[in-house]
C-alpha cells in the first residue's frame, strides 16, 4: 500500500512540469520587456483584416513576469508547510529549508558578480563597484531602499532580496497555511500590502517603486501562491470543484490576465499613486496567475500546451540564469552598436539575438553552477 508521503511525492512530480514552464515564461517575459525598452520601439500592432490589434502590453508589461515569480515561489515553497498542516507529512526541517534556499540563490548570483567584476578588470574598464562599502552591500545582496541599501550593478537583482525576505518569513507564516485559517491569511496578506504601500506614498511620496515593492508591498503576490498551495493540498469541496472544472478555471485565469494587461496599459499613469489600480492590480494579476497554475496542475490541456511543452519547460529549468544574464548581454549588444542603425527591424532582431544568447549562457551557468548545488542540497 502506498504511503501518504509517497503520494505527495508523485503528485509533486506530476505538477512540476507545468509550473516549471510557467517560470520559464516569466523569465522570458521579463527579457522581452527589457529588449522592448532597449530597442526604443513604439506601439506594436498586429493587422488582422481591417483591424489592428494592439499587442504593446505583451511587450511593455513584461516586467509583470516578476509577479509570476513571486506567486510561484509562494506556491512551491508553501507546499511542504501546507502538507504538514494537512497532516500528510512531518514538519519541514527549518535548517534544511534555509540551506536549500541559500544554495539555490547565492551560488549563481556570486558567480555572476565575480564574472562581471573580473570581466571589467580584464577589459580595462572602470570597476562597476566603486568602493568596499558598495562591494559589501553587493555581497550581502542589500538592494533595498537607502540608507541601508543601494542600486545593484545588474538591475534585475533588486528582486532577489525581496524573494529571500519571503524565504525567511515563510516559516513564521506557516501556521496560516491551513484551511481553517484561509480568511486570516487573506486578510493578513492584503492588509500588509495596503498598509505598506499607503505608508510608502505618505512618507516618501508617489512613484517610489523600490520601496513600494518590498516584501510587505508584494505580500499579496506571495500570499496568492500560499493560498493556492493550501487549496491544492487540502482535499475539500472547493479544491474538488476546481479539479473537475479546470477548463473553466484556465479560461478565467487567462482572461483575467489579459484584462489586467490592458488595464495597466491604459491606466499606468495612475499607478504609484493613491488609486484603485495601485492597490488592486498586483492582487488581481496574482489571483489570475494562481488560477492558471492550478488549472495546469489539474491537467488542463490548454495550459499544458502553453506551459508544458519541451521548449518552455527547458526555459523554466534555466530560468534563474536567464533572469540573471539577459540584462548584461542586452547591454553588451546595445554597446557594440550592431543594432543601432536598424529601425523597424531592431526589436525582432535584438529580441532574437538576446534570447538565443541568453539561453546559451544560462544553459552553461545552470550546468556548471546551479545543477551541482541542486544535487548537493538534495
Amino acid at each position: 500500500m502506498t504511503s501518504p508521503k509517497n503520494n505527495v511525492f508523485t503528485e509533486d512530480k506530476a505538477h512540476l512540469r507545468v509550473l516549471t514552464g510557467l517560470r520559464g515564461w516569466a523569465a522570458l517575459w521579463v527579457l522581452i520587456f527589457h529588449v522592448y525598452e532597449k530597442s526604443q520601439h513604439g506601439p506594436v500592432f498586429f493587422p488582422i483584416g481591417k483591424w489592428n490589434i494592439d499587442l504593446t502590453p505583451f511587450f511593455s508589461l513584461g516586467w509583470s513576469g516578476v509577479q509570476i515569480f513571486f506567486v510561484l515561489s509562494g506556491f512551491l515553497l508553501s507546499l511542504p508547510f501546507a502538507q504538514w498542516q494537512a497532516g500528510s507529512r512531518d514538519k519541514p526541517n527549518l535548517k534544511r529549508y534555509l540551506f536549500r534556499r541559500v544554495t539555490r540563490v547565492f551560488p549563481a548570483y556570486y558567480a555572476q558578480l565575480a564574472i562581471l567584476l573580473g570581466g571589467a578588470y580584464l577589459l580595462g574598464l572602470a570597476s562597476p563597484i566603486a568602493n568596499v562599502e558598495s562591494f559589501l552591500r553587493h555581497l550581502f545582496m542589500l538592494f533595498v531602499p537607502p540608507p541601508v541599501g543601494m542600486d545593484p550593478i545588474n538591475t534585475v537583482w533588486w528582486t532577489l532580496p525581496i524573494e529571500f525576505m519571503f524565504y525567511l518569513a515563510l516559516p513564521f507564516l506557516a501556521g496560516l497555511i491551513n484551511p481553517k485559517r484561509w480568511l486570516l491569511l487573506l486578510v493578513f496578506m492584503l492588509t500588509s500590502m495596503w498598509l505598506w504601500r499607503a505608508g510608502t506614498i505618505l512618507y516618501t511620496g508617489p512613484g517610489n517603486f523600490l520601496m513600494s515593492s518590498q516584501l510587505p508591498g508584494s505580500m499579496d503576490s506571495f500570499g496568492m501562491g500560499m493560498l493556492g498551495a493550501m487549496l491544492h493540498v487540502s482535499k475539500n469541496s472547493v479544491s474538488t470543484w476546481m479539479s473537475k472544472h479546470h477548463n473553466l478555471i484556465a479560461i478565467a485565469g487567462l482572461a483575467i490576465l489579459l484584462l489586467c494587461l490592458y488595464w495597466m496599459h491604459f491606466g499606468w499613469m495612475d499607478y504609484w499613486n493613491h488609486s484603485l489600480i495601485f492597490y488592486t492590480w498586483t492582487t488581481v494579476f496574482s489571483f489570475a496567475a494562481i488560477l492558471v497554475a492550478i488549472a495546469g496542475i489539474n491537467g488542463n490541456r490548454l495550459i499544458g500546451c502553453l506551459f508544458g511543452n519541451s521548449a518552455i519547460v527547458f526555459a523554466g529549468v534555466v530560468s534563474y540564469s536567464i533572469y540573471l544574464w539577459h540584462v548584461p548581454l542586452l547591454r553588451w549588444l546595445a554597446d557594440i552598436g550592431v543594432f543601432s542603425a536598424l529601425q523597424d527591424d531592431r526589436l525582432p532582431l535584438l529580441l532574437l539575438a538576446t534570447t538565443v544568447g541568453t539561453i546559451a549562457i544560462a544553459s552553461v551557468s545552470y550546468a556548471l553552477i546551479e545543477r551541482p548545488f541542486i544535487r548537493m542540497r538534495r
